[in-house]
């Protein structure tokens, strides 16, 4: 039996079984080694609107200490005045103060829906994240966050890469396999990771 055409077609089958692994890793790890410069898993929209002073939401004009302390002392109503300008279906889960200007209100169980309501000017940030479309589940894949069976599959597929990549060198015969143009790029490949711990270690 000659064992080159038969590795051949199951270096064929097996690298179109690992395509979508292969994308998933490979999206997921550019998406990841950019850490420093994006949220990797969620993205976030920022938004200020004007709602008004904390008298004219309340309907109440500010007693001796001002808008802060009207706002202090009527928090629970002015919370709701808020809820209800911002059309929020449901009050916030907790709401209190960060900073003597900065009332925050979290309207969401995983804190991804913030509002932060300024009484001195009237107005409010808001600043909503939600997940990346994809890209959050390819990293919930590639960083092996489910655990369990999963890493059971993680490591097939670590094994499936070192198949094609041997695979594929031992296919090639000639002046472009390892006795020739392969062997210099299989060189270079094993060197660069090499090089690249000595030089940033």
């Amino acid at each position: 039996m000659r064992w080159r055409p038969a590795l051949l077609a199951l270096h064929r089958d097996v690298g179109f079984f690992a395509i979508g692994l292969t994308v998933v890793y490979s999206v997921s790890g550019i998406a990841v080694n950019h850490r420093e410069d994006w949220n990797y898993n969620t993205a976030t929209s920022e938004e200020t609107r004007p709602l008004g002073l904390p008298s004219a939401l309340l309907g109440t004009p500010p007693g001796p200490g001002g808008e802060a302390q009207l706002a202090r002392d009527r928090q629970a109503d002015l919370v709701a005045r808020i809820t209800t300008a911002l059309a929020r279906p449901a009050p916030p889960r907790k709401a209190f103060w960060r900073a003597p200007d900065r009332l925050s209100l979290f309207f969401s169980e995983r804190d991804d829906d913030v509002v932060d309501y300024h009484p001195a000017s009237g107005y409010a940030e808001l600043e909503v994240r939600s997940d990346r479309l994809l890209v959050r589940d390819m990293n919930y894949l590639h960083l092996n966050e489910g655990r369990g069976a999963w890493t059971w599959i993680a490591d097939g597929f670590a094994i499936v890469l070192i198949f094609l990549a041997l695979s594929g060198a031992l296919i090639v015969r000639g002046r472009r396999g390892l006795a020739g143009r392969g062997g210099v790029l299989t060189v270079l490949g094993v060197v660069l990771p090499i090089v690249a711990v000595l030089l940033m270690r």
